[in-house]
């Protein structure tokens, strides 16, 4: 299987996030923010051998006290990260292409509901799972890997800031590691929709 269908899944969240660098209202940001997620999911969802792939079911490989202490690890360093991301961003303030816009009343409570598990499960569908489907063919189920496949998490954070992608880069590769470690992606979309949610 080509990496072709990688791509196509990820031009509509990278051209999401191009036409969001244009928004000052918060509503159209979001929307545009939402759109370009779930039209990445919708052509994994297209295409059925990778369909088969990207919403499968798994079994649990560790006991759910792992995941706690693993999801507990995760949001405690993604805290610890955020001075070097706010420090790296502030020594380079020209790199930084934009910022999450801030929110109120019913718009705040539907992206930190819908806005932030949507957040989640797309990014764990496609920079874990199915960047490790993919990966996978090149480099093996190996610490290679888990290098690539957070890096390339990063650099989807470029228009963040060196600081966040650099965070999103590190965060990436305990999110691959804590994936492969349980098994079951849904520990990886929690730890991350909590890493999000504690930052907004």
């Amino acid at each position: 299987m080509t990496p072709g269908w990688f791509i196509a899944a990820l031009l509509p969240m990278i051209a999401s996030q191009i036409l969001r660098l244009h928004q000052h209202d918060p509503a159209s940001w979001i929307f545009l923010d939402y759109g370009g997620r779930l039209s990445g999911l919708a052509v994994l969802a297209a295409i059925p051998a990778v369909r088969a792939i990207a919403f499968r079911r798994e079994a649990r490989r560790r006991p759910l006290w792992e995941i706690v202490l693993w999801i507990s690890g995760i949001v405690l360093v993604a805290i610890a990260l955020s001075c070097v991301r706010q420090a790296i961003n502030a020594a380079f303030p020209m790199m930084v292409l934009g910022g999450y816009p801030r929110t109120y009343g019913w718009l705040r409570l539907l992206d930190l509901t819908f806005g932030l598990a949507l957040v989640a499960v797309s990014e764990e569908i496609v920079f874990r799972r199915c960047s490790r489907l993919m990966l996978r063919l090149y480099l093996g189920d190996s610490y290679r890997l888990v290098v690539a496949a957070s890096l390339l998490f990063g650099c989807y954070h470029w228009w963040a800031g060196p600081g966040a992608v650099i965070n999103a880069a590190i965060l990436g590769a305990l999110f691959m590691m804590f994936y492969r470690r349980s098994g079951v992606l849904w520990p990886a979309v929690l730890a991350h929709y909590l890493v999000d949610f504690h930052f907004f």
